[in-house]
């Protein structure tokens, strides 16, 4: 519903209901400050005008502005340029290698899932949180002469897996004093520095012990609730391992935190299973679709675990966190480092087949190959391989499938066409890049996510390639403005001058982690919009790249309407 000059209330907040449009310098719509998107933050300072003029043709013509500041800067947008209604955002961050996704939800609520491993997610907060700024009495620069804020709540946190690139960045920001944290959320894999042996459990690795069951290996050590985290961090006050320290960060910063592990019942796929607050019934939804979690005896009672899936490394990206978000129309699938093992395992069980996709490919591709016509014998083979097969995508495609995702594993190699046809999204996020030593995203994964993909042109974003190296974009000046700061800094003597040109130094790489390589989603009850910053801006009013996603009632599914 359009907004009317009396809904409209002096230093109140707003939002941008267009796709995209410019903030204006006058209040007659000439001027041009700002590129703003969908959902954008304003603030309303009081003003309204009423502007009208004569078409070349004669006709009369008028448009309402209202005075507003976004964006650091202050300026007019016409009235139907702005709604009250907060839009759903999710900001993919270029963390570097790794994943790193911060979400605020309609209700104000924020949300982050992974945060790399190095300081780019702290970073990118303490610029869009204003955290250097705020007056928090545990911090360090507390200031008593200025007013007290309490800390900034986060108040979700999902841990999609124990992989460094994925939690590694939350230790700095579970040690910030400005912020504080509710619930925490993870796949209840946790590694651990030593174990009490127990007889019948190996112990291979760090994750806890494994155990066989029913001709199959599975984690003993799953830890799920807060009280049995919290005693495991208890256990070991001084050990050094990154995740335990992590934890160990989050409890000391908010020791009332909430901590659990989230998945789905095996022996209840059918039932709809939710993270948190986000059910059915909200506005936003967020089902959670894996780790699938098995009951197992062992000694004679019954366990929560985890299947094994290969070695380490495929047990831990395998089992991570992965939920699908909804919200109106649009669906989005958020998954960790699944890989090729965890892939199969999920879509063979939610189908509930006898064989996993890469077991019935391989028998149809064999059967295929040989002499034809084929024996009676080998051609019921083939047909009841590809009834299964084709009974297993129609079941994946059902429960994960959705109109964006979040590519997983950064890209990697490890995946399988079935998945990917499964989730057929009409566009696909990777995030990767920096210092990593698998040239991420391969090829043959971006290829098989536009051919997959839904639509004619299939849409691909990376974090790494909305952000080229630096020696040939404006990173580069970006760098040098830094390094400049930094000379005057070692040269600077008088010490109030000194700690006023270091916070600068810090805003700006602060703002230099939000502003190359993110990739942000928009979302209203109508509009669907994902942009990227564009490396330098065509004009004060051409500073993103935007592609905007339009649902259609018939096939209801979103398209994409490429030029």
């Amino acid at each position: 519903m359009s907004l009317k000059v009396s809904d409209l209330v002096d230093q109140s907040s707003y939002f941008v209901s267009k796709s995209s449009v410019v903030l204006k310098e006058t209040k007659t719509g000439a001027g041009k400050l700002n590129h703003l998107l969908l959902g954008d933050w304003l603030k309303y300072l009081g003003e309204t005008h009423v502007h009208k003029w004569k078409t070349k043709k004669g006709a009369n013509r008028s448009a309402t502005f209202a005075k507003v500041r976004c964006r650091g800067d202050e300026g007019w947008l016409r009235l139907d340029e702005i709604q009250k209604q907060r839009a759903l955002e999710v900001n993919f961050v270029d963390i570097g290698q790794g994943d790193g996704c911060h979400i605020v939800t309609p209700d104000d609520e924020i949300m982050l899932v992974d945060a790399g491993i190095g300081d780019n997610m702290v970073r990118f907060l303490s610029w869009r949180y204003n955290l250097r700024g705020r007056n928090v009495k545990r911090a360090p620069d507390f200031d008593p002469d200025k007013p007290a804020k309490s800390p900034k709540l986060i108040e979700y946190v999902v841990m999609s897996h124990p992989d460094e690139d994925h939690y590694g960045g939350f230790e700095e920001i579970f040690e910030n004093p400005k912020l504080s944290f509710d619930k925490v959320f993870h796949n209840g894999i946790v590694e651990r520095p030593k174990e009490k042996k127990i007889p019948g459990v190996e112990y291979p690795w760090d994750l806890g012990g494994n155990f066989k069951a029913d001709g199959r290996k599975y984690l003993y050590d799953y830890v799920g609730s807060s009280t049995a985290l919290k005693k495991l961090v208890r256990s070991f006050p001084k050990t050094r391992k990154v995740l335990m320290s992590t934890f160990r960060a989050l409890l000391t910063n908010t020791p009332a935190a909430r901590i659990s592990a989230v998945g789905v019942s095996m022996e209840s796929l059918h039932k709809k299973v939710y993270l948190g607050p986000f059910d059915e019934n909200s506005p936003l939804s967020m089902q959670i679709l894996g780790p699938i979690v098995e009951t197992q005896e062992f000694k004679g009672k019954s366990r929560r675990c985890l299947r094994l899936l290969g070695n380490e490394g495929e047990t831990k990206n395998g089992h991570s966190v992965i939920f699908k978000a909804g919200f109106g129309n649009l669906t989005l699938l958020l998954g960790g480092d699944l890989n090729s093992k965890s892939q199969n395992f999920l879509l063979q069980s939610y189908a509930g087949t006898k064989s996993s996709p890469e077991q019935l490919e391989k028998v149809i591709q064999r059967l295929k190959k040989k002499n034809q016509p084929l024996k009676a014998a080998d051609q019921k083979k083939l047909n009841d391989a590809v009834a299964e097969f084709e009974i297993l995508e129609n079941k994946g495609r059902e429960i994960f499938g959705v109109d964006v995702a979040k590519a997983c594993h950064h890209g990697s190699q490890h995946i399988i066409d079935s998945f990917i046809r499964s989730v057929n999204s009409i566009a696909t996020v990777i995030s990767s890049g920096d210092k990593e030593t698998h040239s991420h995203p391969r090829p043959d994964a971006l290829g098989a996510y536009g051919k997959m993909g839904r639509s004619k042109r299939p849409l691909i974003f990376s974090t790494e390639l909305a952000r080229s190296t630096n020696e040939f974009t404006p990173q580069l000046k970006n760098y040098l403005a830094l390094r400049g700061i930094t000379l005057q800094i070692e040269a600077e003597t008088d010490k109030k001058k000194k700690a006023a040109l270091e916070a600068s130094l810090e805003n700006k790489r602060d703002r230099n982690v939000a502003v190359y390589g993110m990739i942000t989603l928009r979302a209203t009850e109508d509009r669907v919009i994902i942009a990227q910053k564009l490396e330098e801006a065509r004009s004060a009013s051409q500073k993103w790249d935007i592609y905007e996603l339009h649902f259609d009632a018939e096939t209801e599914r979103f398209v994409y309407d490429g030029h």
